[in-house]
């Protein structure tokens, strides 16, 4: 619902490190904008250059950026908790940086993705909506504690922390997920992916890939994270009988071997893999779902929540999780013997309308939240592209 001739104000802050954050709130953003949302966005490093000159947004705001922290060349929960220090620092600036920009906008709403210096929001009382999926990995990870090597510290010191922190200063939180499940707390609500508009029409408009087998394949995209702890995988020496186009990499083009380098769009070469290499970052995942091609999960050393990704992608059948010392020899090896060797099952279909259920919800929240209004227009209903 609306006030007649007034807009709706939304703010976006958003982590980043990456790019992912970016792009799913990109996808919410452009729906809300459709229905006639001022956007504003306050954002960091790989989201300002990402962001930069976007037409569905009014204004868009620098700030600090949270990171994890490292110990011997792998994410560390330990590490990242001893950093406590420096990053109260970094919490103290946001704060600072948010607040300033609040005096210059007075949002209905704001929404946030990975951020948590939001106390100036909780002072004015502004309601928080969060695009999180700590609920999904909390869930996901105790089904799979056994299983799970290397990141226990990261998982009980990092992704339930941040599931605490949703729970308990959030009013809602939109967990993106593949499939409908339940969730464990009133508080979080489960949507459909996250993934660009464009992705979407992509992918309708493919052929479907459960039939094509390993010898099919021509392209092959290794689509790495645009974050500082992007996969290194060595292609030097190897031999391969298909295409492979490598993004978030520069490198030097060989045989079959093409570097694009960092791609604010990469959708184009998305659209004609037969198959995906990808770290286990949650859009870049969402949008494997969303092609349902077979799809190769390279999880960041330590990183709990790209473990459960990588889990995720295995169990629903969409690909398998694979190491950066491994994934060139299984792929080959699948190739030689042709077949998606340990590969299940899919599910007849995803749920991937996940920017128009937050949306949706979004502006829900942002009526609800003009308590004084006397004169209400009907609340715009957001549908999917056909």
């Amino acid at each position: 619902m609306f006030h007649p001739g007034v807009a709706t104000s939304c703010l976006f802050i958003v982590n980043g490190l990456g790019l992912g954050n970016s792009t799913r709130c990109h996808a919410v953003i452009e729906r809300l904008a459709a229905a006639g949302c001022r956007v504003h966005v306050l954002t960091s490093g790989n989201g300002l250059a990402y962001f930069e000159g976007k037409k569905c947004i009014e204004s868009l705001h620098s700030m600090e950026s949270f990171y994890y922290s490292e110990s011997g060349g792998r994410i560390s929960g330990w590490a990242t908790f001893k950093s406590i220090g420096s990053l109260a620092k970094l919490a103290k600036a946001k704060r600072n940086s948010l607040a300033q920009l609040l005096d210059k906008v007075n949002p209905d709403v704001a929404i946030i993705d990975s951020e948590y210096a939001i106390s100036p929001l909780r002072h004015r009382r502004i309601p928080i909506i969060a695009i999180n999926n700590s609920e999904v990995v909390v869930t996901e990870f105790l089904k799979r504690r056994r299983q799970a090597k290397g990141v226990r510290s990261h998982f009980w010191l990092v992704e339930f922390s941040d599931y605490l922190f949703h729970r308990h200063y959030c009013d809602l939180v939109l967990s993106p997920f593949p499939v409908r499940t339940p969730t464990r707390h009133p508080k979080f609500r489960r949507i459909g992916l996250i993934v660009r508009p464009t992705v979407k029409e992509l992918a309708a408009a493919a052929s479907p890939q459960e039939a094509l087998s390993p010898r099919q394949l021509r392209k092959v995209v290794f689509m790495l994270s645009g974050s500082v702890h992007a996969t290194q995988i060595n292609f030097n020496d190897r031999q391969f009988p298909f295409a492979v186009d490598v993004v978030g990499r520069s490198g030097e083009s060989h045989g079959n071997v093409t570097f694009y380098g960092r791609q604010m769009n990469n959708t184009a070469l998305l659209a004609c893999a037969d198959a995906l290499v990808i770290n286990g970052g949650y859009s870049a995942l969402s949008e494997g779902f969303a092609f349902r091609k077979p799809t190769f999960v390279l999880p960041v050393p330590g990183h709990a929540e790209q473990f459960v990704n990588a889990s995720l992608a295995a169990d629903l059948g969409l690909g398998f999780s694979v190491t950066e010392q491994d994934v060139l020899d299984r792929l080959l090896e699948m190739h030689r013997q042709d077949c998606w060797i340990g590969r299940k099952p899919m599910p007849p279909a995803f749920e991937i309308n996940g920017d128009v259920e937050a949306a949706e919800a979004i502006l829900a929240c942002a009526s609800a939240s003009r308590k004084n209004t006397t004169v209400l227009r009907p609340a715009v209903c957001l549908q999917p592209n056909s």
